[in-house]
């Protein structure tokens, strides 16, 4: 494999490129707490148990943390930089690993077509109401492809720096939202713990709840699922 120092072109990661500061932005920039409020919360409440929702994040949140000691713990015995398919290979075999890894890949494609779309769409609404252009989504999902294209080409701290700025402007918008929705005691019917009552969430529709909420987490493990 050529590297800098024999005049080549260096195809190897350099040491300490990445720290654990950029792979918590990675992670949680992945997750997109944005998005998942903008794109996965309106669908939850619409068409599923409605204000059951909120308790839902939370049930699933707990899930998630009691799944990573787990994962944590078996990454002592099963070492790849293949994501979930070790983990899978080494438990029910390896053609259920590349099954899994299939079905990994083609729901990671479709979500991130997904995203493109949505990306188009509000970006679109948000300059028509600002009195600008009224373009097609797919032209703007075009400029944040070769945006993505370019911070691919450039180094990963530059990756990284451009991740960790848009997840502290999405958590801060979502400060100043939370903010705002206290200071105006939670709207019409006030502030209340009604949502997490059993009654709210075993409401009908809880299990398409539980589909939109899940998917507001699938990007928390995005970096990990690459089939070696």
């Amino acid at each position: 494999m050529p590297t800098l120092e024999s005049g080549g072109v260096g195809t190897e990661l350099r040491r300490d490129a990445i720290g654990v500061t950029h792979i918590v932005f990675f992670v949680v920039a992945a997750a997109a707490p944005l998005t998942a409020v903008v794109g996965a919360s309106p669908a939850a409440f619409a068409f599923g148990n409605g204000p059951g929702v909120p308790a839902m994040y939370l049930l699933i949140g707990t899930l998630y943390l009691a799944f990573s000691v787990g994962f944590t713990a078996m990454s002592r015995f099963v070492g790849s930089a293949g994501g979930f398919y070790p983990y899978v290979a080494a438990g029910l075999g390896r053609p259920m690993g590349i099954a899994g890894a299939c079905v990994a890949v083609a729901t990671y494609i479709a979500t991130e077509l997904a995203v493109f779309g949505l990306f188009g769409f509000f970006l679109n609404d948000i300059v028509k109401t600002s009195s600008g252009p009224d373009l097609a989504w797919w032209i703007y999902a075009c400029l944040l492809a070769v945006a993505v294209y370019v911070c691919g080409r450039r180094n990963i701290e530059f990756s990284g720096r451009v991740l960790g700025y848009c997840m502290i402007a999405e958590i801060a918008i979502l400060a100043l939202l939370s903010v705002r929705v206290l200071l105006a005691d939670g709207g019409p019917e006030g502030i209340t713990f009604a949502p997490f009552g059993p009654s709210a969430i075993f409401a009908p529709g809880m299990g398409v709840a539980l589909v939109f909420v899940v998917s507001s987490f699938i990007a928390l493990h995005v970096g990990s699922e690459k089939i070696p």
